[in-house]
């Protein structure tokens, strides 16, 4: 079975205007591919690849608040020039399937039922996903969305760890968050950096330097109890 991974960063009730969140959009997507050839060109979507292959992203502030001004529709905006469910929008790599990744972004809302996040589907197959799925580099791209966004909670997240632990967004192979519960005794196969990029860290310690480690599951539950 193939196993799909994706960073999600998440925050609520943080109202903005339009013209508050067009600089972090532009800075991550900027920062990811000065990280990572993966993210050296980027595209809008499309009906097809074909057609979407043929808008390419240039990364000017200009652009990306006409992405984010494409998915507002005519009553979202209130008197005061907000929009509670957040502006979104995505883009794509343009690699071929299985080895292409998707940004989103919503931000801006202060629904109770519409969160903010930033979203990161990486590669499932190919050598981009080897790379990308290096502790060091899921580390790097979350200090810099963490710069951007400073959300509240952030995960290296796959479906078949989603799966075998059974929670949505709060755990994951790296789990990223500002505030804890409380305490839990972890096994020495997992690290806690206490004071990454102000909020709280855990990883496995895995021999090949990968994030994730199928073997190794069972000891990221105790972290469900505490985030």
């Amino acid at each position: 079975m193939i196993d799909s991974f994706h960073i999600g960063a998440y925050w609520k009730n943080r109202k903005e205007f339009l013209e508050n969140i067009i600089s972090p959009a532009l800075k991550t997507l900027k920062g990811l591919s000065d990280l990572d050839e993966q993210f050296l060109t980027l595209y809008e979507l499309g009906n097809s690849r074909k057609q979407a292959l043929e808008n390419e992203v240039s990364l000017t502030s200009e652009i990306i608040k006409k992405l984010y001004q494409e998915g507002v529709k005519k009553n979202d905006i209130d008197q005061d020039g907000y929009n509670k469910i957040g502006y979104n929008f995505s883009v794509w790599t343009g690699h071929e399937d299985g080895k292409s990744s998707k940004i989103s972004f919503r931000a801006g809302s202060s629904s109770e039922r519409v969160s903010n996040v930033c979203l990161i589907k990486l590669p499932y197959e190919g050598t981009a996903k080897d790379r990308l799925l290096q502790l060091s580099k899921v580390k790097e791209i979350m200090k810099l969305i963490i710069q951007n966004w400073n959300p509240d909670t952030m995960i290296l997240k796959s479906g078949k760890l989603s799966d075998a632990l059974g929670t949505v967004n709060e755990v994951g192979w790296v789990t990223y968050t500002k505030n804890l519960k409380g305490r839990v005794k972890l096994n020495n196969k997992v690290v806690h950096e206490e004071s990454f990029c102000g909020g709280h860290l855990f990883y496995l310690k895995t021999e090949n330097g990968l994030a994730y480690d199928y073997s190794l599951i069972d000891e990221l539950i105790p972290i469900t109890k505490i985030v």
